[in-house]
């Protein structure tokens, strides 16, 4: 039952992966690298707006979703969504008027408006699919986000071959309707069940939801500042065209990690459920070493594929995808331990090291960045990536020598640990997927 629910789980994220290829696949031959680079800024300047409105209409609904009531609850993220796309669309009439040439190399002119919408849309869209699985409605949840994503995926198609819509407006309209169902579908299913509408307590709720969340939306910001920062740079000092390049070679190399993040799905639920922080040690160097291997013989699957291959695949302008692989190979082999390291750190609820790790990843971003971008353009960026989670993964493993005193050969794969690794697989109770 147990490897029933761990290939459920990475079956799940290897359909997820397979999606993303098969949209990677369309926009490198169908939308071109400067169309893709405009897409890639799209989506980050919306995953920008989107942190600040996770403060409150994040993921720590999740937690409040059985403990506040559900229309104070879905009145204070309204409300905070709304808020935050008011001082961004504040933020962007200064930069307009103040500083017009910086504000067209962070956001696509064109879709200036696009962005703000598909924020809120997506803001909406996350408050219902975070009650819903806070409300433990897992199986609804899944049929919804499962709809979108296959929504997003015929919507694009249609837009490419029957529309000959070719160009960054095919995703933007795929990603429109896509949202708006999911947003609609789930506040369908949020309101069915809503016995009470008073919002009363709304305030309190946003107080609390905001204190609870703030730790952990500014570790995510950081996160996704340490993975999406130098997009920004290589728009800036680059172009869009090496932007969508670069962004076709962080696609590729990131279904990677579902290796590590299914593996350590196993790895939290143990250690979270046992106080014995001799078997947390040595679990997550066992794990370590399997979520390694793994990696690395998917990883060396992209490096050995020919060149040609790649410019066959992807079109002719990003065979150069399979350099900003080799390039990014550190860093994918980084993220990877980074992943046990981080669940390790969490489950024995030390979740400081992982905030600090980050700081210091995003402390090396900031300077290669500026040193390595202008001069090497995506190649710098991918360099960039790779010494960031690098840093992150050493500062982590000091720590972790530091406290647990592990000697070097114990981290050689060995045959008693696959051995090991399958009876701690057959003991663990998973939790329910959230």
């Amino acid at each position: 039952m147990i490897f029933k629910n761990i290939l459920h789980t990475a079956g799940t994220r290897l359909l997820n992966a397979l999606f993303n290829l098969v949209v990677l696949l369309l926009l490198t031959n169908f939308i071109g690298s400067r169309g893709f680079g405009i897409i890639s800024l799209i989506v980050l300047d919306i995953t920008v707006i989107q942190l600040f409105m996770g403060l409150v209409a994040g993921g720590s609904l999740i937690y409040f979703a059985s403990r506040s009531k559900t229309g104070a609850l879905l009145f204070s993220s309204y409300l905070w969504i709304l808020f935050v796309a008011i001082i961004f669309l504040s933020i962007g009439w200064l930069l307009l008027t103040l500083f017009p040439a910086f504000l067209s190399v962070i956001v696509p002119k064109e879709f200036t408006s696009d962005i703000l919408l598909l924020a809120l849309l997506n803001g909406f869209m996350q408050i219902h699919y975070n009650l819903l699985i806070g409300q433990k409605r897992i199986s609804v949840y899944n049929i919804i986000f499962t709809v979108q994503i296959i929504l997003f995926l015929l919507i694009f198609l249609w837009e490419i071959f029957i529309n000959q819509q070719i160009g960054p407006e095919a995703y933007v309209i795929a990603m429109y309707i896509s949202w708006g169902a999911g947003s609609i579908m789930g506040f369908y299913q949020i309101i069915k069940k809503l016995e009470s509408y008073s919002v009363h307590g709304w305030k309190a709720a946003s107080r609390e939801i905001l204190h609870y969340g703030l730790p952990t939306q500014s570790a995510v910001m950081l996160h996704i500042g340490n993975k999406r920062l130098s997009f920004y740079f290589i728009r800036i000092f680059a172009g869009l065209s090496p932007l969508g390049i670069y962004s076709a070679g962080v696609q590729l190399t990131e279904g990677l990690r579902l290796i590590g993040q299914s593996i350590s799905l196993v790895q939290y639920s143990a250690i979270s459920n046992s106080s014995d922080k001799e078997y947390a040690r040595t679990l997550s160097i066992r794990l370590m070493k399997f979520t390694l291997l793994l990696t690395f013989l998917a990883l060396l699957i992209l490096l050995v594929i020919p060149q040609n291959i790649y410019q066959f695949v992807f079109s002719q302008s990003f065979g150069v995808i399979k350099t900003i692989v080799l390039v990014l190979s550190p860093g994918v082999m980084a993220l990877a331990a980074n992943t046990i390291f981080s669940h390790y750190f969490s489950g024995v609820g030390q979740p400081a090291v992982n905030l600090r790790a980050n700081i210091l990843g995003l402390v090396f971003t900031l300077v290669f960045a500026f040193l390595l971008i202008p001069p090497f353009g995506y190649i710098g960026a991918a360099a960039t990536a790779s010494l960031n989670y690098l840093a992150s993964v050493i500062y982590q493993y000091v720590v972790f020598q530091k406290q647990t005193h592990t000697r070097i050969f114990e981290w050689v794969l060995r045959k008693k640990d696959i051995k090991l690794f399958m009876e701690t697989v057959r003991k663990i109770k998973l939790p329910e997927k959230q």
